[in-house]
């Protein structure tokens, strides 16, 4: 027998009357508002979310976080509110503690849409990092934009065209949850086309990295920390009255303890001195390699051509010829084919009948010890044409190598590194294993070539010599005697210590020399006006000093930055 045929009829009629009663109100009550029912919905997800104390990315991550980058994450969420500055000094992984941040707030749905902006020749390095380390999909904005898929990937976006339309239009129309934004410093100035751009997005978080928010001025410092939690340190005129002159130096800084106290609300500084992360040395060994007869009245021969056929060539013109002696300086097989292209075919000859450079002796002799001690080595070059009659000898010599370059796809390249990685000794590689590759599995490197960009042989070395590296990096640069990659050389280490600072210190040097500072090209104008050698020489110790005089200027400013920045 039913419940409802069991009660008593009185008790069966109240409640009739009553079920009769709430139909009445249902029916008559306003329709349910979707808007409010879905606001419940996500609040009601938010409370049962755990609290940032917990990682949830963990299990997603290939790589064990050190634990101050940990605690860089949880203070930046929990503390901090997902806007924040992450001024580390060089070397300790600011990339990874976004990374981090970034994982943690998509893990909870909180960051869909996602946004890195960083210097053009960084953006490699971000991709690698996010799709091998934290398992984040990616894609490159280009002109128009970027895809939009739904694996609801991180666009990455270089700053020099993210500023410019069309795809400043693209990023600013967009509404982020997170923007992470690498070298931080350059939005300093509002008025440039890189201020203007940061300050027009639209985000719920936003992560500023660089090892420098301030330099010279303390106006540096308060447009960077207004960026991320605007009126912070009040008003311009506030934070003039309180602190000092914006254009004043951090020397006439006044009320150091308040600004101090301001600034860790939002920015979070590590020193390499307060963490227990001790990259390994570097052990570098410049190999001067006497050139045969032939080699050296071959170089000769084309660089004092290339600096007769400068002093009256076009602005063209002088691009090839500076290519042209880079080219000398790697090895006769690179430089035969431009010889041949520009219609210097009595060089072009001399060239190709060199078989066999001094270098390619030396590489091999260095290459056998290395890989007798079942050493990994790493072996760049800047030329596809030196490659590829590097990869014939070491062939024949019966040594195992992979080749790497820029011409291979995504998987070819992939594979090269897998088969470095397991049983091959040896990766022939050009510069595009410099960038976003990560190889500390190896720690023993030769360059047969020297880029002239001292940034290069950075990400050369960054390759290997980086956070997780577990051995001594050694590196030998082979460099022909009587060379202008020899001259460059003996300046970079004399005069700052090239192989001696840490990856990341050297943009920091050569970025405070002049606005529109290259290495490169300072080199080769003093080298074609120079009247003779001893002239080029003259030029090349005036450019030493200015290099010296901006690291002198650089641990000034690191020194300035831990004044302000105070303990965390």
């Amino acid at each position: 027998m039913s419940v409802a045929l069991s009660l008593e009829a009185p008790v069966r009629a109240e409640v009739q009357a009553l079920y009769g009663s709430l139909l009445e109100r249902l029916a008559g009550a306003a329709s349910v508002d979707e808007r409010r029912s879905a606001l419940v919905d996500e609040a009601g997800a938010v409370w049962t979310r755990p609290g940032f104390d917990t990682v949830l990315s963990e299990s997603r991550l290939t790589f064990v976080p050190f634990d101050y980058q940990l605690a860089t994450m949880q203070t930046v969420l929990r503390r901090m509110r997902g806007r924040a500055i992450l001024a580390d000094e060089v070397g300790l992984g600011k990339t990874i503690e976004a990374g981090l941040v970034l994982s943690e707030l998509r893990m909870r749905g909180l960051a869909d849409r996602a946004l890195v902006v960083t210097p053009a020749g960084l953006v490699g390095q971000w991709r690698e990092e996010l799709e091998r380390k934290f398992a984040l999909p990616t894609t490159m904005a280009a002109r128009g934009g970027w895809e939009r898929d739904g694996d609801r990937p991180v666009v990455l976006a270089s700053l020099a065209a993210a500023r410019r339309d069309p795809l400043k239009s693209a990023v600013l129309d967009e509404r982020w949850d997170v923007v992470i934004v690498d070298e931080a410093h350059r939005l300093r100035n509002p008025s440039s086309a890189s201020g203007k751009l940061a300050r027009a997005l639209r985000t719920r978080y936003l992560l500023l990295l660089t090892a420098t928010p301030v330099e010279n001025r303390l106006q540096d410092l308060y447009e960077l920390v207004n960026l991320v939690a605007p009126g912070l340190l009040g008003t311009a005129a506030q934070f003039r009255r309180t602190h000092g002159n914006a254009d004043s130096g951090v020397e006439a800084l006044r009320n150091v303890a308040a600004l101090r106290a301001r600034t860790r609300e939002i920015m979070v500084r590590h020193r390499r001195s307060e963490v227990a992360v001790l990259l390994p040395q570097r052990l570098a060994e410049t190999v001067l390699v006497t050139p045969c007869d032939a080699e050296r009245s071959l170089y000769a021969d084309i660089v004092a051509r290339i600096r007769d056929e400068a002093r009256s060539a076009t602005p063209t013109k002088l691009m090839t010829l500076r290519s042209l002696t880079r080219l000398a300086g790697s090895s006769p097989a690179a430089v035969a084919p431009t010889l041949d292209k520009i219609g210097w075919s009595d060089l072009t000859a001399r060239a190709r009948a060199i078989e066999r450079p001094r270098k390619t002796d030396e590489l091999l002799a260095r290459l056998r010890t290395h890989v007798e001690r079942g050493e990994k080595v790493l072996v760049f070059t800047a030329f596809r044409h030196t490659l590829d009659a590097l990869a014939a000898e070491v062939q024949a010599a019966g040594i195992p190598a992979a080749r790497y370059h820029g011409s291979l796809s995504r998987r070819d390249k992939d594979a090269a590194i897998e088969v470095f990685r397991g049983d091959v000794p040896v990766l022939l590689s050009t510069e595009s294993a410099g960038e976003g590759r990560n190889l500390q599995f190896c720690h023993v490197m030769i360059n047969v070539d020297l880029p002239w960009n001292p940034m290069q042989i950075e990400q050369r070395l960054g390759r290997l010599h980086r956070v997780g590296q577990e051995h001594d990096v050694l590196l030998a640069n082979l460099v022909s005697r009587g060379t202008i990659e020899e001259r460059i050389l003996h300046v970079l280490e004399s005069k700052i210590n090239l192989f001696e600072l840490v990856v990341g210190e050297l943009d920091m040097i050569l970025g405070r020399v002049t606005d529109d500072f290259d290495f490169e090209t300072s080199v080769f104008s003093a080298y074609v006006t120079a009247a003779d050698d001893a002239e080029f020489a003259a030029s090349l110790e005036d450019l030493g000093a200015d290099l010296a005089r901006a690291r002198t200027d650089y641990l000034r400013t690191r020194g300035a930055v831990d004044q302000l920045v105070g303990e965390n």
